[in-house]
């Protein structure tokens, strides 16, 4: 057996195959090489994946930023692993502040279903605003583990960041919208709720239809570069376009497996991306549970980087070409941080 200090959770290369025979849904695969060097076909097909379920898988290869992704993404999951196996007690040390949402979140804090499950997941959520600037700027106190790493967070955050603005600026232009409009409201070095999310979902108990490790929501952001490595993320089966929509579900609902795709992300879009564009782009209603079949006999990590609108940006439609009017366009809306926060407590069932 290994010793405890070597941290072997997680091991992608003895994972098992996803299952066959599964309600699986089929989505598009974007090369990021293509659509940076402008395939306008590969763009095509990119604006319509989001137009329609507001999910792709991204091909990471032949390019740089991929790259950094495709590798980063497996070393903080390597440090992950170390942050998680630390005491209870230490990690609640950073849990959020009120009126936060990163730092550590426990098992249990978040509520699932009608009933008031509790869920089963918990993440560390690292922040880009201290990950990009000098240790003397930094808001916030982190693990050793986390400033020990930070190079390999602020690589990761900025590649992340731009790769998922470089998508943005496409589907702008398909829009009709000046990309400036979206990169003002993005910008990497302003403060926003831009994070890495490391998740740990422990393996599965029974044989019987698992817990839920994260309860149906939209991302609150604009848009979501996922890597992961087992099943578990599920997209439920008709496109979302209702803003901010954290119902729990009818008993009926149909939910389908996103497969795992080596070598890609997964991308979706966020509410935010829904209301800059009065309801055009769809951001996908989506839940984790455990990996299905044996792979639910591991831990399931993943490492997510949240692209989200800089704290003091108004949400309200951009005008477009392409965008339907909106009664907004005028309007001063809630900002981006009242936005995110408010939906965080509503997904943990905090408030209503």
């Amino acid at each position: 057996m290994p010793h405890a200090e070597e941290y072997t959770e997680f091991t992608p290369d003895q994972y098992p195959p996803f299952p066959e025979g599964l309600n699986t849904i089929e989505l598009q695969t974007i090369s990021l090489h293509k659509i940076q060097n402008g395939d306008q076909a590969e763009q095509d097909r990119m604006f319509e994946a989001c137009k329609g379920w507001g999910f792709f898988y991204l091909d990471l290869s032949d390019s740089q930023e991929g790259q950094t992704i495709h590798k980063g993404a497996d070393e903080i999951a390597r440090v992950g692993e170390k942050i998680m196996a630390l005491p209870v007690e230490e990690k609640m040390k950073y849990e959020p502040e009120p009126g936060e949402i990163i730092g550590y979140k426990k098992v249990g804090r978040t509520l699932v279903d009608k009933d008031k499950t509790p869920d089963t997941a918990e993440f560390f959520n690292v922040a880009k605003n201290d990950m990009i600037v000098p240790d003397s700027k930094m808001k916030r106190q982190w693990p050793k583990l986390v400033m020990d790493n930070k190079e390999l967070f602020a690589k990761y955050c900025k590649a992340a960041h731009s790769t998922g603005m470089q998508i943005m600026d496409i589907l702008a232009k398909k829009l009709g919208i000046d990309p400036k409009e979206f990169r003002s409201r993005h910008t990497i070095e302003e403060p926003a709720g831009d994070h890495v999310r490391i998740t740990r979902g422990p393996p599965r108990k029974t044989a019987e239809m698992p817990e839920i490790q994260t309860p149906s929501h939209t991302d609150f952001g604009t848009i979501t570069i996922l890597m992961n490595w087992l099943g578990g993320l599920q997209v439920l089966g008709s496109p979302n376009r209702v803003l901010g929509n954290l119902d729990f579900d009818d008993d009926g609902a149909q939910w389908m497996w996103v497969k795992p795709k080596p070598g890609c992300a997964i991308v979706n879009l966020g509410d935010a991306a829904v209301k800059f564009t009065n309801g055009v782009l769809c951001s996908g209603r989506h839940r984790v549970i455990p990996s299905p079949g044996e792979q639910g006999k591991w831990p399931r990590y993943s490492i997510v980087y949240f692209v989200r609108p800089i704290d003091d940006c108004k949400l309200k439609t951009l005008k477009g070409e392409g965008v339907p009017y909106a009664e907004d366009e005028d309007e001063e809306g809630m900002n981006a941080r009242e936005w995110i926060f408010v939906q965080s407590e509503r997904l943990a069932g905090r408030i209503k």
